[in-house]
């Protein structure tokens, strides 16, 4: 049972084109040759600009009068000679495949289906032999027609489970100290300390200020002599 779902879930995540290698449809994925599967004359390279020197497909080797098939769903988009050779492309949604040189069997608008019949290999000189030119479309991007067929597996990597032994315990964080009855009697001590001076130089600095305003008060105004002051000066010691 353990197999079987693990079986499944890579089927899954593997995507359709697994799933068309095991039962092959009509929106599966194929070579637009064979079969068998032709070989590769010459494999897709990309020009660095749009406008540079490159490859922008695959030929496949072929030989004339061989039946040529569409590689996927969709619909002929150009089916005329071009350049003195006869070109087939079928549009598949946002992809888009091209075969040269093939004699068109379909006009333009016909649906087709894996594996319809678009037409015939033409003997042209692309190649040093007969071949057919295979291209793709993404967009105005051209990509390399083979990942379309060809199944790409990936490996996951195997991690060893550890043993027992091996297995680090992350350390509990140590706990946070709690204040004990010294402390807080500390604490409140310190406190009371610091109110009663406050309070004790608050007193003090209310006081010196009201005797201040008193002395200022019984000072007598400018011009007015103190009689009992000046006697008091007087009197001899």
């Amino acid at each position: 049972m353990t197999l079987l779902t693990l079986l499944l879930t890579c089927v899954i995540a593997a995507g359709t084109p697994v799933l068309d290698a095991w039962k092959p449809g009509l929106d599966a994925w194929r070579s637009p040759l064979g079969p068998p599967a032709p070989k590769v004359v010459r494999s897709f390279s990309p020009p660095t600009s749009p406008w540079g020197p490159g490859h922008r497909g695959v030929d496949l080797a072929g030989r004339p009068g061989q039946p040529v098939y569409a590689a996927g769903p969709g619909r002929i988009a150009y089916a005329d000679r071009l350049a003195g050779r006869g070109v087939v492309a079928v549009d598949h949604g946002v992809l888009r495949t091209t075969y040269l040189p093939v004699r068109p069997s379909l006009g333009v608008g016909h649906r087709v289906t894996s594996g319809t019949r678009i037409g015939t290999l033409e003997d042209g000189r692309h190649c040093p032999a007969p071949c057919l030119h295979w291209g793709l479309l993404r967009g105005s991007l051209y990509v390399d027609p083979l990942s379309l067929i060809q199944r790409r597996i990936r490996l996951l990597p195997h991690w060893a489970r550890p043993s027992p032994t091996q297995t680090h315990q992350v350390p509990e964080p140590a706990p946070e100290p709690r204040p004990v009855l010294r402390d807080a009697t500390t604490a409140t001590g310190g406190a009371l300390t610091g109110m009663v001076l406050a309070f004790t130089l608050a007193f003090a600095w209310r006081r010196t200020r009201v005797r201040y305003r008193l002395h200022r008060r019984h000072r007598p105004p400018p011009g007015v002599i103190n009689l009992s002051q000046e006697r008091r000066l007087r009197r001899t010691p």
